[in-house]
């Protein structure tokens, strides 16, 4: 009975298996190999190619603005997750007692998450476009924020006749912060839908219990609410981890409605990855690149949910 149930869910599992080979191990394998390939500026797969084995991943990483992309893309990952992670867990926290018109708050906060990465990215790159931003508008022409800023020892560069320079936001060296703003922008109302359905399934008379143990709202967060939370937590982190390293449309997007050209101060990884491989037709370097991605994003996971999970 045992071998036969076994075989039922081999066969019901067999369709997903079949998609699995063709859609994601075949393809990371043929990368793999690809990475190990003497293929340069000539991307005919077919035709022979000698093996160069890893000198595409030192060629990879020797390459000019490899570290650069590789720092930006460390700070962005690392600031949206947390970012996103704690603006949804917060958020979660003050939806979590019914109240009239819940529901629509709920729904209009998942307008944000509802649009597609490149409109978000196209949108707020009009916000913080190089000349006559949206940005720079509110905040020096209505706001007047450089005179109040003034007071409090901001400084802002202006021209030999006193007039203000605009800041380019997309242009300094601090680019990386502007681009993580789309992001965390648009991300976090999902991970308020998660945390709110683990809030959720918190059983009121554990609450109640804890209130007459003489426990606070700061011991129940503490000592019921984030243990309890602790599985839905890890997906959170997880999720926005892989979601925010592999970002690619809102970066791109943001620089010129699909130019692929980020200020160097901004560049991420996958668009780094994606100039390598289809701009400079550099398939190998382009392969060794995302396959080293893969491994590291792979590693990290695991890690992480070794780490936050527990065994």
């Amino acid at each position: 009975m045992k071998r036969q149930n076994n075989r039922i869910a081999l066969f019901f599992a067999l369709p997903t298996s079949i998609l699995l080979l063709f859609f994601l191990i075949l393809p990371v394998l043929c990368n793999t190999v690809i990475s190990t390939l003497d293929i340069g500026n000539a991307p005919d797969l077919w035709s022979f190619h000698s093996f160069v084995f890893f000198d595409n991943y030192y060629d990879a990483i020797m390459q000019d603005g490899f570290i650069s992309a590789v720092k930006n893309s460390t700070i962005y990952t690392i600031l949206t997750t947390l970012c996103v992670s704690l603006v949804g867990l917060l958020a979660a926290i003050c939806l979590r007692e019914p109240f009239k018109g819940r529901g629509i708050v709920i729904l209009l906060i998942m307008v944000a998450w509802s649009i597609p990465t490149y409109v978000v990215g196209i949108f707020f790159g009009y916000v913080f476009q190089q000349d006559n931003s949206l940005i720079n508008f509110i905040l020096f022409d209505m706001l007047d924020i450089d005179a109040i800023s003034s007071w409090m020892g901001v400084g802002w560069s202006y021209n030999q006749d006193g007039q203000l320079i605009p800041p380019r936001w997309l242009d300094h060296k601090y680019s990386v912060l502007t681009v993580a703003i789309p992001a965390i922008w648009h991300y976090w109302p999902y991970s308020m839908l998660l945390f709110l359905a683990g809030l959720n399934s918190i059983h009121s008379d554990i609450d109640r219990a804890a209130t007459m143990d003489g426990a606070d709202k700061i011991d129940k967060f503490f000592y019921i609410t984030v243990p309890i939370l602790r599985p839905v937590l890890v997906a959170v982190l997880i999720q926005n981890f892989v979601i925010n390293i592999y970002n690619f449309n809102i970066v791109v997007m943001m620089f010129g409605t699909g130019t692929i050209t980020p200020s160097k101060n901004a560049d991420m990884i996958i668009p780094y990855i994606f100039r390598t491989a289809f701009q400079y037709w550099n398939l190998g370097i382009g392969a060794a690149l995302s396959t080293m991605l893969m491994l590291m994003v792979g590693i990290s996971v695991l890690y992480y949910y070794k780490n936050l999970n527990g065994n």
